[in-house]
């Protein structure tokens, strides 16, 4: 991969940020629970008091699990808003202000 490829990638990741760290964020909570459910050793984990709130759920895996793993992602998480609301949904109500992308 060139240099070239590799800024156009990061563009993207970077103007897709919101969508993809939502995407993740429920894939990972989604992957946890299955191996929870498929693993012998945690069959004693009580999973239906907490997934009454699955957003809560969902957005605590994520967190210990960036916390766990990446210094840099979690310095970002800190300074984000308490009520995190991806850029797409708040975008949503504005019309005609999309950029198409050059491919």
């Amino acid at each position: 991969m060139n240099s070239a490829d590799k800024n156009r990638i990061k563009s993207l990741l970077e103007k897709y940020n919101d969508v993809l760290l939502l995407s993740m964020s429920i894939a990972l909570a989604e992957d946890l629970i299955n191996l929870i459910v498929v693993n012998s050793e945690d069959k004693d984990f009580e999973l239906v008091d907490m997934m009454k709130d699955r957003k809560h759920f969902r957005e605590f895996v994520t967190a210990e699990f960036l916390r766990m793993n990446s210094n840099h992602v979690l310095k970002d998480l800190k300074s984000m808003e308490e009520e995190f609301t991806p850029k797409l949904l708040r975008r949503k109500g504005i019309k005609g202000k999309q950029r198409k992308l050059e491919l």
